[in-house]
Order: C-alpha cells, then sequence, then structure tokens
C-alpha cells in the first residue's frame, strides 16, 4: 500500500500520534478518505477510481471504498466511470473561515486597503511551503477565478511567504523551503519589518507584505498589497502602501486576542 506522505506515513508505522496514548487512534480510513478529496485540482478536476488509486499509490479496493462513502456524503459525485468534487466541499472551507477569528478580523482590513488603494489586499497564513489566502480583496476588473480565499502561493518566492517564513522557527522554515531561502535573508525581512517582490509570483506584478501580530507579539499571519509594476511605483510600494499596511497590522494587533 502506498504512502499519502511522509508524515502519514510515519503515523502508519508507528501507530500513534503525537500526544496520544493508544497507537490506533491513528485513523488510516480518515486519511486515506481526505488524501482521495485532496488529489482533485485544477488539472485533475475529473477522475476514475483507477486514475485515483495511481495518483495516489492506494489500491483499488482501498480507494472504491473512500470513493462510494465520499460520494455517500455528498462530497463527490460520479458521471459516468468518472468522479468530481461537489460544492459540499466547500462547507469544510466555511467551517474554516466562520469559526476562525483571525479570517472575521481582516475581510474587512483588506476591503477597506482595497477601495482605497485600488489594488488587490490579501492575508495570508504559512501552510507546509505555500501561503495561503485566508483573507482577500481585488478590484472588480482584476477579479480572477480561483484567485481568492485558499488560493495558494508559493511561500518561497511570494512576499506573503516570505514574511511568514521570516517569523515561523527555523526548523518550520528549512521544511518548508529547503535551501531556497537562507537564514541572512530571513533575518534581513524580520529586522526590515517588511517585504518587497518584483516579478516573483506573476511577471509585471509587484507586492509588499507586512507580518500580523496578536496581542503577545506573535506573527500568526500576513498581510500585502500587490498591483501591476506601473501603479502604484517601486516608491509609492515602499513609502505610502507600506505605511498603510503597518498603521492597519498595528491596529490589528489590539483586536488579535
Amino acid at each position: 500500500m502506498g504512502r499519502l506522505d511522509e508524515g502519514h506515513a510515519e503515523a502508519r508505522r508507528n501507530r500513534q500520534l503525537p500526544g496520544t496514548a493508544n497507537p490506533a487512534d491513528f485513523s488510516e480510513a480518515l486519511a486515506r478518505g481526505i488524501s482521495v478529496l485532496l488529489a482533485f485540482n485544477s488539472q485533475r478536476k475529473r477522475m476514475t477510481q483507477a486514475e485515483l488509486a495511481r495518483e495516489l499509490d492506494l489500491s483499488r479496493a482501498t480507494v472504491r471504498r473512500a470513493v462510494l462513502t465520499l460520494e455517500h456524503l455528498g462530497y463527490l459525485v460520479a458521471d459516468g466511470r468518472t468522479y468530481e468534487l461537489t460544492p459540499q466541499v466547500l462547507r469544510l472551507t466555511e467551517a474554516y473561515l466562520t469559526s476562525n477569528v483571525v479570517s472575521t478580523v481582516l475581510q474587512p482590513t483588506c476591503d477597506r486597503i482595497c477601495n482605497y488603494l485600488k489594488a488587490s489586499c490579501s492575508a495570508a497564513v504559512l501552510d507546509g511551503s505555500d501561503a495561503v489566502m485566508i483573507a482577500r480583496s481585488t478590484p472588480q476588473p482584476l477579479l480572477m477565478v480561483g484567485s481568492g480565499v485558499g488560493y495558494r502561493i508559493p511561500a518561497r518566492t511570494s512576499a506573503l511567504g516570505k514574511v511568514l517564513l521570516a517569523h515561523c522557527d527555523s526548523t518550520h522554515a528549512a521544511t518548508a523551503v529547503g535551501a531556497a531561502l537562507d537564514g541572512e535573508t530571513l533575518q534581513e525581512i524580520r529586522d526590515a519589518g517588511y517585504c518587497y517582490v518584483a516579478n516573483d509570483v506573476e511577471a509585471g506584478f509587484h507586492s509588499i507584505a507586512v507580518p500580523i501580530r496578536r496581542w503577545d507579539g506573535r506573527v500568526i499571519a500576513a498581510l500585502n498589497v500587490g498591483a501591476s509594476l506601473k501603479q502604484p511605483s517601486q516608491e509609492e510600494m515602499l513609502g505610502e502602501v507600506f505605511e498603510m499596511l503597518k498603521l492597519h497590522a498595528d491596529e490589528l494587533q489590539r483586536q488579535l486576542v
């Protein structure tokens, strides 16, 4: 039977999760079910059971049980021999966004900054090697499907991701990006209080990000503004835009308890 990922593989071998007393507390069936949902993406919108089995390196019988269970629960729908995700999956995202105080507090801030600057404003948290948007506001002409809340960008190249990596523990940073960012670069970001990048995530665009701290000073997210290289200019990004982001980040710290 194939591995879901290195973390789950280790859990399987040990049959125990950190902090649990019973080795049987780890549910392989649940892990496989989640891996089936995560196998779908923009390149793999529809898959057969056989394709899922190959993609996940699991037996067809194992995948069949997981797929039929997920179909029964409403997370997958069959179309002939292929399966695709249903809108039911969004309930998982909704649960996170509505129960996460950070997302609730950050969305109005992103809206205000976006409306004032006429540029996209996002907040993100670190998830492995990616920065994941948990709040986002974009000018209507620039709105693109798939670029909203839940959108993922590489942490090692994005302003949001670099700020988050600069303020997480060194072990996490090393695991997330390997040797792509050295300690000196991350220290420079910490000292500066921001990260500015241009043409890194998307050609013709630049962005600047600052850390968002909760009441005790711990960095829990990052806030950024992204726009075309033409407007605002780099000087404006490092001046007015940076000051606006810093001001809002300071205000948010008093709300994030």
